[in-house]
């Protein structure tokens, strides 16, 4: 959430980053523990959210269509429900900083379907998990902790990633978690997927983001009641590699951290030929922005994505990736 940006693609907001309010909240819940970091949390936030009209312009079109769709959360989309919803992201930035230190305590995550994850890397069987910016992703590192075998290969967009590895001390997280940056999909890198499907690992790609790469692939799929922009990739790898597609979503509920994992395919074949191609694309695209609203309405304050989800076309949001590129 870079508080002076115009509006634009979501990798020019760099909402990982904080610039100096995360170094400054890293060195204190290093330091004082995590009840003095929520003392100092506010007034960064505050400052983000006064100082970042896109983000906050973001926010509040995000809450106020939620509240259309779902009458009963009562969301209006008020300045005082988007400053909660910037809270809920500072408090995740907290949650990172507890997992990547490896202070979590696993007696605060509820895994309902844990088995049939370990059922499928007791079998060697590996496969692809589709997530997106619903709570805190992060968490699932405690996943890969509680077994050595389990072995997640995270797509990212890597001047986020590496940006907050460094605000953490240098920190590479799990030694079961690898971190891959892909803005192209090249034959050795599919290649080297392949061969780490086949071991009975698990890449992880977000389906809530569309590519950063100038061109990328999109497909319009009904959000909340209106088209949005989503990202043709993870469907197309996951028919490429031949490899089942569960989702994956993590968030607090209630003081504790619930992970969702659920199938979303067995398998998935994209026809070669057109217009049968673009419509299971987009069927594929629905069906995971009906899992994200469902969630959406479970924790209304848990979904992060401070950029005109709405409002810019995939051809927009290319050029302005363009021009950020240049300045970055």
């Amino acid at each position: 959430m870079k508080p002076a940006n115009a509006a634009g693609h979501w990798a020019a907001l760099e909402e990982n980053s904080l610039l100096w309010g995360i170094r400054i909240l890293v060195w204190i819940y290093r330091l004082f523990g995590r009840w003095v970091f929520r003392l100092f949390l506010r007034p960064v936030v505050s400052y983000y959210f006064l100082f970042g009209p896109v983000a906050r312009q973001a926010s509040m079109d995000y809450l106020r269509r939620l509240g259309r769709f779902y009458p009963e959360l009562g969301m209006d989309g008020g300045l005082w429900q988007s400053y909660q919803h910037f809270l809920s992201f500072g408090e995740t930035l907290l949650d990172k900083i507890v997992v990547w230190t490896g202070s979590i305590d696993q007696s605060e995550v509820d895994f309902p379907n844990r088995q049939l994850l370990l059922d499928m890397i007791d079998q060697k069987r590996g496969g692809m998990l589709l997530s997106g910016h619903i709570g805190n992703f992060e968490i699932c590192q405690a996943v890969a902790n509680q077994r050595r075998q389990i072995h997640l290969n995270i797509l990212v967009h890597t001047k986020h990633a590496e940006k907050f590895n460094r605000l953490l001390g240098g920190s590479k997280g799990s030694a079961t978690i690898q971190l891959i940056q892909v803005t192209e999909l090249s034959p050795a890198i599919a290649i080297s997927l392949q061969e780490k499907i086949e071991r009975g690992e698990f890449l992880v790609m977000v389906g809530d983001r569309i590519p950063v790469q100038v061109g990328g692939r999109t497909v319009p799929a009904s959000f909340l009641g209106e088209d949005a922009s989503f990202p043709q990739g993870p469907y197309l790898l996951a028919s490429l590699l031949r490899c089942p597609v569960y989702t994956l979503f993590c968030f607090p509920v209630d003081g504790r951290f619930q992970i969702k994992l659920e199938l979303f395919a067995e398998a998935i074949r994209i026809p070669r030929s057109e217009p049968q191609r673009r419509e299971m694309l987009e069927s594929l695209a629905r069906r995971y922005a009906e899992r994200l609203e469902a969630y959406c309405r479970l924790v209304p304050l848990q979904w992060f994505n401070f950029y005109p989800y709405w409002s810019r076309s995939s051809d927009d949001d290319a050029g302005q990736v363009a021009a950020e590129d240049k300045r970055l």
